[in-house]
C-alpha cells in the first residue's frame, strides 16, 4: 500500500503538479484559467449545438465558432501590449470580471427565452475579445511566479487550462444537455436539464475565474523599449502644422505608441529563426487539425446519430480528458531530449487521431479516439508554447505570447468558418480525414527541409 501511495500520489505531485503545490499565486492564476476556459467551452458546445438544431445546418455553428476565435486575431496584439505595459495581474482581473458580466447577460437571455442565434454570435465575439486580452497577461505572469527550474512544469500546466478545461466543464454540462435529463435527489429535481441550465453553469464557472484572479498577488510588468517610451513622452510638445488640437495629438501619439510596441514583437518573432519555426508549426496545426468546433456538432448528429447535445458534450469531454493526460506527461519532462521526442510524436499523433476518430461509427469508439486526439494535440500545443516562452526575453514575453495566440486563434477562426460551410456540402467525416492527411504531409515536408527542427527532435535543444 505504501509503495502504491508513493508511486501514484507522491511521485505524481513531485513530478507533475509541483508548480501547483509550491506556488500559491500560480495556483490561483491556474484556477482562473481552468474556470474561465471551462465556462467558455460550456458556452461554445451549447451554442454550436443550439445553432445546428435551430438551423438544421452547420453554417451557424461555423459562424459562432468564428465569432469566438476572431478576437484572438484582432485583439491578441493589443492584449500583449497591455501585458507588457500594465500590471499583468490587473489585466487578468479586469478581463475576468468583464467576461463574468457577459456570461450572466447571456444566461439571463436564455432563461427569458430572448436569445437569437445572432445574440450568441455577438456574445461569443465579445467573450473571445476579453480572453484574447487576458491570455497574454496570464502567460507573461507565470515565469514571474515560479522558479526557473519549474518553468516548464508551470507553462505546460497552464496549457492544461486551455484544453483540459473541456473535461472539467463538460463533465457536468454534457449530461445536462441530454434531453429530459436532470440532477435529482429522491425524485426531487435539484438541477433541471437543458440549455438554459447549461448556460447558467457557464456563468458560474466564469464568475469563479474572477474570484480566483483576485487572490493572485503577483506584481509583474514587461517593458517597452526606451526609444518608444521617449517618443511617447515627448510627443505632447509637437504640434501638426494643420493645427490639430492637443487631445487629437495625444490620441494619435498613443496609437503610435501601441503600434510601435507591437511592431517590436512582430519583428522579434519573425527574425528569430527558432520562434518563427514554432509559429509556423502552430499555424498549420491549428488550421488543419484543431479547428473542429464548427463540424463536431454535425459530425455527432450525422455520423454518430445524436438526437441531443449530450453526445457532442461527451466527445468534447473526452478530448479534454485526453488533453489532461497529454499535458501532464509534458509537465513531468525532466530531460531536454524528451521535449524533442514529444514535439515530433505529438505532431504525428495530431494528424493521425482525427482520421481514426472520423472513421468510427459508434459514440464510445469515437470518444476513445477523441481522447487520443486531445492527448496528442494538447501535448503539441503545450510543448511549442514551452519553447516559445522560454526562448524569448521577459520584457517581450507578453507581446510574443499574444502573437502566439494571434496565430493560433486567428487561423482557427477562419478555418472553423470555412469548415462549417464545407460541412453542408461534404460530410464532416471527409473534412476530418482530408485535413489530417494534409497536416501529415506538411509535417513531413517541414521536418525534412529544416535542419534546426530535426536537431530539436533529436536533442530537445534550441541553441545547438
Amino acid at each position: 500500500m505504501q509503495k502504491l501511495l508513493h508511486r501514484f500520489v507522491i511521485l505524481l505531485v513531485r513530478d507533475y503538479l509541483v508548480s501547483l503545490v509550491r506556488y500559491p499565486d500560480f495556483r490561483y492564476i491556474w484556477l482562473t484559467g481552468i474556470f474561465s476556459f471551462g465556462g467558455m467551452w460550456i458556452f461554445t458546445v451549447t451554442a454550436t449545438w443550439i445553432a445546428v438544431e435551430a438551423s438544421g445546418s452547420s453554417r451557424w455553428a461555423g459562424i459562432i465558432a468564428f465569432s469566438s476565435l476572431l478576437p484572438f486575431l484582432l485583439f491578441s496584439a493589443l492584449g500583449g501590449f497591455f501585458a507588457d505595459r500594465y500590471n499583468r495581474r490587473n489585466v487578468v482581473i479586469a478581463a475576468s470580471f468583464g467576461n463574468t458580466v457577459l456570461a450572466i447577460i447571456i444566461a439571463v437571455g436564455a432563461v427569458t427565452e430572448s436569445l437569437d442565434l445572432w445574440h450568441l454570435a455577438i456574445g461569443a465575439f465579445l467573450a473571445g475579445g476579453l480572453r484574447a486580452v487576458m491570455e497574454p497577461a496570464i502567460q507573461a505572469l507565470i515565469p514571474n511566479q515560479v522558479d526557473e527550474k519549474h518553468m516548464l512544469n508551470a507553462i505546460t500546466l497552464n496549457a492544461l487550462t486551455h484544453h483540459g478545461s473541456r473535461f472539467f466543464g463538460l463533465l457536468i454540462a454534457a449530461p445536462l444537455l441530454a434531453g429530459g435529463v436532470a440532477i435529482s435527489i429522491s425524485g426531487f429535481t435539484i438541477i433541471p436539464g437543458g440549455v438554459k441550465t447549461v448556460l447558467i453553469l457557464s456563468a458560474i464557472f466564469t464568475a469563479l475565474s474572477a474570484v480566483f484572479s483576485m487572490l493572485c498577488t503577483t506584481v509583474s510588468y514587461g517593458r517597452i523599449t526606451s526609444n518608444i517610451e521617449t517618443s511617447y513622452i515627448t510627443r505632447e510638445a509637437k504640434r501638426s502644422f494643420l493645427g490639430i488640437n492637443k487631445r487629437a495629438t495625444e490620441i494619435l501619439g498613443g496609437i503610435g505608441y501601441v503600434g510601435s510596441g507591437m511592431l517590436e514583437g512582430f519583428k522579434y518573432i519573425y527574425t528569430h529563426k527558432i520562434i518563427s519555426i514554432f509559429i509556423l508549426l502552430v499555424a498549420f496545426h491549428c488550421a488543419l487539425v484543431m479547428s473542429f468546433e464548427s463540424i463536431m456538432p454535425i459530425f455527432s448528429q450525422e455520423s454518430l446519430r445524436a438526437t441531443d447535445g449530450s453526445i457532442l458534450g461527451y466527445l468534447v469531454m473526452a478530448f479534454g480528458a485526453g488533453s489532461i493526460i497529454g499535458v501532464l506527461l509534458v509537465a513531468g519532462l525532466t530531460k531536454e531530449k524528451h521535449k524533442g521526442w514529444v514535439l515530433l510524436w505529438s505532431g504525428i499523433g495530431s494528424g493521425i487521431t482525427p482520421i481514426l476518430m472520423a472513421l468510427m461509427q459508434e459514440p464510445g469508439l469515437a470518444m476513445l479516439f477523441a481522447a487520443f486526439m486531445g492527448a496528442t494535440q494538447a501535448s503539441f500545443m503545450a510543448i511549442t508554447n514551452v519553447y516559445v516562452l522560454t526562448v524569448c526575453p521577459d520584457r517581450l514575453r507578453g507581446r510574443v505570447s499574444s502573437l502566439y495566440v494571434l496565430h493560433a486563434g486567428g487561423i482557427m477562426a477562419f478555418a472553423n468558418l470555412g469548415y462549417g460551410f464545407m460541412a453542408d456540402l461534404f460530410n464532416a467525416r471527409v473534412i476530418f480525414i482530408i485535413t489530417g492527411l494534409i497536416f501529415m504531409v506538411f509535417l513531413m515536408a517541414i521536418s525534412t527541409s529544416l535542419p534546426k527542427l530535426r536537431n530539436i527532435y533529436r536533442t530537445g535543444e534550441t541553441t545547438a
